[in-house]
């Protein structure tokens, strides 16, 4: 046996080896399992073309209100919150995009110009006109490498009819404590022109 201080040898060295690897060849299958390199974990995961759809909106939303909202509203807006929600019972996916404003700039005109900001950010890169739209959905639930053929022709044209975006303009934590409730809501397709764009005012 080595004391304290005295280099192991090489036959020791290979024979602690020899051990361990045993061990490990000897743990339950559950064990070894947990153990598994990372990437084959992932690999292993099943990632669905609405999953893929889903995280490209919500990084596109995120993206778009950073970008702007300061340049539609200026220094004034507040603090903004974007999400992606999917209602399984109606079937329907709503992107949202939420910003805190003084009461004075809480108005239906103001929420509709976030809403086409934030859809103009989104669909920048595709082709001009009523089209962008479903080209940007087509295209946020199909990864560049996947290929569709024709089976997916249509898919950009039915997301319209599942996908839509819902800004809404609200008081401050501190507005909202001194008994501001005014807030306004406006929602549609992300092909809606502003005569289809549906305005709620709430206070």
């Amino acid at each position: 046996m080595a004391s304290a201080g005295t280099p192991v040898d090489g036959t020791l060295m290979a024979t602690l080896r020899a051990v361990l690897a045993v061990a490990v060849v000897a743990l339950p299958p559950s064990v070894r399992a947990e153990e598994a390199d990372i990437v084959h974990r992932l690999m292993d995961e099943p990632v669905s073309l609405f999953d893929w759809g889903l995280a490209n909106l919500d990084r596109d939303v995120e993206r778009a209100a950073n970008h702007m909202i300061p340049r539609t509203l200026g220094s004034i807006a507040g603090k903004s919150m974007t999400g992606v929600i999917y209602d399984w019972r109606e079937r329907a996916i709503t992107v949202f995009v939420s910003v805190t404003l003084p009461k004075v700039r809480r108005t239906a005109g103001g929420c509709a110009a976030v809403f086409d900001a934030v859809v103009l950010d989104m669909t920048r890169g595709g082709p001009a006109g009523a089209s962008a739209a479903g080209w940007y959905l087509k295209n946020a639930f199909k990864p560049a490498a996947h290929f569709w053929g024709d089976r997916f022709e249509d898919v950009g044209a039915k997301l319209l009819d599942v996908v839509s975006l819902e800004v809404q303009l609200l008081p401050a934590a501190f507005e909202a404590m001194k008994g501001d409730t005014l807030r306004v809501r406006c929602a549609g397709r992300l092909d809606a022109d502003r005569t289809e764009i549906k305005v709620e005012i709430m206070s």
